[in-house]
């Protein structure tokens, strides 16, 4: 029985392992008579399991990608695989991670899958709101920067300010989003420093797209007695003439090797061409216009072709500053007597009070500074509206009282009143932003044969032309002394003689391009134009669409729009007019440094927020958000 048992099992065994080599082979055959499939065709056969609504009863919605769709655990927010896209893998999530959570009902999932979707939806508005802060915060450090106001005052006062101002008319809600606002000081001053980087690199932009650019430079000491060199640059962009701020760098010595070197590292580290440059403008100091060895003498060598131009302003102030040893010893007194009042705090007030009792039009006088020459003008005006006042105020002891008690000295300080007010308007005129060197000719111009009307008038006695005086004269019944007038005469035939040291070579080598400022009137002399550009000046003339358009007071806006239409005439009146005329900019600058540059403040880095409170482009700050790419928190 057992021998007939094992025979049994045997032959059971052999047909079992006959039948296994017999499908071994078929698949083998089958395998090798099928073509092999690569992994990417397997890949590609790999099927994509779709969500089916039945499967909230389980605990799960999906992730809302058509091409990837995956389960979501409305429980926990976990997303699984594709793979697990079939009930048995849901199943074994729920009991693996949520044991207590199995067997509830469809309603305790679908409450579930609503708080889901506001928990998503409350990460979307937190990541909007902080956006929205930060540009608000980026928009604030802005208006921080072009005010020039310290960077602590974010933290201090704007946003206490905003949080009182917030409270009162809005509900506790929006107060919270307020305090989202970042302005430490830290943060202020790295925002400003990203802005100043945007502005700088879009100016540096337009400056190498443009077909010419000029420069204005000058240089002035800040608080820590530290010399700060400013550049302005005037460009062409979309067909306009701009003009902004370049750059501020300290300097130690300020030589021309010094100022030189400081200037053409930052323009060739940008990658603007010197070969571009039609135009500079500055101040006559020896290192910047020398002849021998000066910036303009080193620029030059790079670029031949570069004009020096100097600043207008400074040279009608040096034209005021001639005076004979007469006159200067009364503005010298002059301005003994507002001191010895205006300089002592006490006698300040004392005379302020005596102004108000006796009814006076002004209730101060004015300080004389030499570095503002305008100020001279106002500052012996005033002295002469309230010599009454001053000679009643200073007792019988002063010194200075048999000045204003002289008749000669009273007439040469009113004399010097009218003419240096009429040389501050002068000045005033040639500051300002985008004039052209042709309406400063033609004020000066202007301004020289007035001198002579006027030294014609006094030598016959015809007082009319200086208000102040004339009316000292008549208000006193006096005979002006011959020496007087001679002395009068003689002060403005010098000032006629020094207008013409500085303006009229310059003058005449411009009125040979009369033409630039206006091209439709008939100019015989246009000497140094090519063949092409003389054409192209007779074709212009006879355009009547361009003769209607002509605007005087837009000139190289006019020759920018003909460029297209006469493009060798419009280079060359263009060259011409770009170049900065005066170095007013620069004043404007140093003016800001001594507002923004404070004791208080006198460890600033001073290019960013000077910057900024200058430049005139228009700040995109989602692109200053993009450029920089900061992670978003409520603060930081």
């Amino acid at each position: 029985m057992d021998n007939w048992l094992n025979k049994k099992s045997m032959s059971q065994s052999q047909e079992k392992m006959e039948t296994i080599s017999v499908s071994t082979v078929k698949k083998r055959k089958l395998n090798y008579d099928e073509p092999s499939t690569s992994s990417s065709e397997l890949k590609q056969k790999k099927t994509c399991r779709k969500y089916c609504p039945e499967y909230l009863q389980i605990g799960f919605t999906w992730n809302g990608d058509e091409e990837n769709p995956r389960p979501q655990c409305v429980i926990c927010g976990c997303i699984l695989a594709n793979e697990s896209m079939r009930p048995n893998k849901l199943h074994r999530h729920i009991d693996t991670n949520h044991p207590e959570m199995k067997g509830k009902p469809l309603d305790f999932y679908k409450k579930k899958l609503e708080s889901l979707k506001t928990s998503k939806n409350n990460i979307f508005n937190f990541t909007a709101t902080t956006q929205k802060a930060t540009y608000a915060s980026y928009k604030i450090c802005l208006r921080i920067a072009q005010t020039g106001k310290p960077h602590t005052i974010g933290e201090s006062l704007i946003l206490p300010a905003i949080k009182d101002a917030v409270g009162i008319l809005f509900d506790q809600k929006c107060l919270k989003e307020v305090e989202k606002l970042s302005l430490s000081n830290n943060t202020v001053s790295r925002r400003i420093d990203e802005i100043s980087e945007w502005v700088e690199n879009k100016l540096i932009e337009r400056v190498k797209l443009s077909r010419w650019f000029s420069l204005q430079l000058d240089e002035s000491t800040d608080i820590q007695g530290l010399s700060q060199m400013i550049v302005f640059v005037r460009y062409i962009w979309m067909n306009e003439s701009h003009e902004d701020f370049l750059y501020c760098e300290p300097i130690i010595r300020g030589t021309s090797d010094e100022i030189f070197n400081t200037l053409n590292t930052y323009i060739t580290a940008k990658g603007i061409e010197w070969t571009k440059c039609v135009g500079l403008c500055t101040d006559g100091a020896r290192a910047l216009c020398g002849k021998n060895s000066s910036v303009i003498t080193k620029i030059r060598e790079i670029n031949p072709n570069v004009p020096w131009m100097h600043c207008n302003i400074h040279r009608e102030a040096l034209v005021s500053k001639s005076l004979s040893d007469d006159f200067r010893s009364v503005l010298n007194t002059s301005v003994k007597i507002v001191n010895f009042i205006k300089a002592r705090p006490l006698q300040s007030r004392l005379f302020e009070k005596l102004c108000e009792e006796m009814g006076s039009i002004h209730k101060s006088l004015l300080l004389h500074t030499e570095v503002r020459w305008l100020s001279r003008g106002k500052v012996l005006t005033r002295l002469v509206e309230l010599r009454e006042e001053v000679t009643y105020y200073l007792d019988e002891k002063n010194d200075y009282v048999k000045f204003l008690r002289d008749v000669k000295f009273i007439l040469k300080l009113t004399y010097l009143a009218d003419i240096f007010s009429k040389l501050n308007e002068l000045n005033l005129y040639l500051q300002g932003i985008g004039g052209d060197i042709f309406s400063v000719h033609d004020k000066i111009r202007a301004f020289m044969k007035k001198l002579l009307l006027w030294k014609n008038n006094i030598e016959n006695k015809m007082f009319d032309c200086f208000e102040s005086f004339s009316n000292f004269i008549i208000e006193n019944q006096i005979e002006v002394d011959d020496s007087i007038i001679t002395s009068i005469s003689d002060h403005l035939q010098t000032l006629k003689d020094n207008f013409d040291s500085y303006f009229l070579s310059e003058m005449e080598n411009y009125q040979q391009m009369k033409w630039i400022s206006n091209p439709f009137q008939e100019h015989d002399m246009t000497s140094g134009l090519s063949i092409r550009a003389k054409e192209e000046l007779i074709e212009l003339f006879e355009d009547s669409v361009f003769k209607m358009n002509f605007n005087r007071k837009k000139l190289i806006s006019f020759w920018l729009s003909v460029q297209e239409n006469y493009p060798t005439v419009s280079n060359e009146a263009v060259k011409m007019l770009l170049p900065f005329i005066s170095s007013y900019n620069c004043e404007v600058g140093f003016s800001a440094m001594v507002a923004i540059k404070t004791k208080l403040r006198s460890k600033l880095k001073l290019s960013n927020s000077l910057r900024l409170k200058l430049t005139n482009a228009e700040v995109d700050i989602d692109d200053v958000m993009k450029k920089n790419r900061k992670q978003l928190h409520p603060s930081h």
